[in-house]
């Protein structure tokens, strides 16, 4: 039987910078490196900017990556990708074009999909 290994919240740094050199000398900051929030907000911000420049691979590159360290984090993990990346869907959403965002949706990963729909489907969204 194969074990299924978790991703805690000190690897997804190491994570982001592998696949988003860009954003390496920022993810080393003390404050950055030991705080899951302040590392998705990175991705998050990075995210964006990419959504800015309307850099659809990028911002696929992001959304693949999001997803990846929410399908393999713990429960810390998942809340903060649930609560930092996929809660700024609607600023990205307002970045981006109509044609833009429904091209995302379309590509976007079904997991983190998923997580933004029950997000909006909460009550008083």
């Amino acid at each position: 039987m194969m074990r299924l290994t978790v991703m805690n919240q000190y690897e997804v740094p190491a994570l982001i910078a592998d696949n988003i050199p860009e954003v390496r000398h920022e993810l080393a900051e003390p404050t950055n490196a030991c705080n899951i929030n302040n590392t998705l907000h990175i991705l998050t911000n990075y995210t964006e900017r990419m959504c800015q420049a309307h850099d659809m691979r990028g911002i696929q590159k992001c959304m693949k990556l999001a997803d990846e360290i929410y399908v393999k984090g713990n429960n810390l993990v998942k809340t903060a990708v649930t609560n930092v990346f996929v809660y700024s869907f609607s600023i990205f959403r307002m970045t981006c074009n109509s044609v833009e965002w429904r091209l995302l949706q379309a590509k976007m990963p079904i997991t983190l999909y998923s997580v933004y729909m029950r997000q909006v489907m909460q009550p008083g969204c």
